[in-house]
């Protein structure tokens, strides 16, 4: 019986290593004509932090959730969301399958930096926390997706990929200083 228990609680703490919960709320779609489209793949942990000029640097005002609130992968090839699909008719194909994908209008010339967390258990039971940010400036009209790589190693963030798919150029990334770095 005892050993029983051992096993059970050995599955379970493997089993919830591998989940990520995310409390933010979710991007939500910018009306204006000079909108950009991103389509986020909805695997891991991607969030989108909106910036405003504050003096002579950057603040960040607000960060919402680009992907689904809880994921479940136990590898970081195997991620399985929870959430639901959210599509605005984009122009350009998905280049990912049949993949979940979630699609937003956000507000072309903000500047943006996209955030990818990975939370990896010690063996004490401590969460560490990994991420990877990228600065964006979505140009008007313009449609991008956007994913995060795998990471390289067990305890760090995967790199975030972000393609124009309407010009097929570098995306237009922005380097001023934030405020909170002064």
């Amino acid at each position: 019986m005892k050993c029983e228990k051992i096993y059970v609680v050995s599955f379970l703490a493997v089993l919830l290593s591998g989940c990520q919960l995310d409390m933010k709320r979710s991007v939500e779609d910018y009306n204006g004509s000079d909108a950009a489209k991103i389509r986020v793949l909805d695997e891991g942990k991607l969030s989108l932090d909106f910036y405003e000029k504050d003096g002579d640097c950057y603040k960040s005002t607000e960060t919402r959730k680009l992907t689904s609130a809880f994921h479940f992968s136990l590898l970081s090839s195997a991620d399985y969301s929870t959430g639901f699909e959210k599509k605005i008719n984009m122009k350009t194909p998905s280049s990912f399958g049949s993949k979940k994908v979630k699609e937003y209008a956000i507000k072309a010339g903000q500047p943006f930096v996209i955030t990818n967390t990975n939370t990896v258990s010690d063996y004490s039971g401590n969460n560490l926390v990994y991420t990877k940010r990228t600065s964006f400036i979505p140009e008007s009209n313009h449609e991008y997706e956007i994913y995060a790589k795998p990471p390289e190693y067990i305890r760090s963030a995967g790199d975030i990929v972000i393609s124009d798919l309407t010009t097929h150029e570098s995306v237009k990334e922005w380097k001023d200083r934030d405020c909170k770095n002064k």
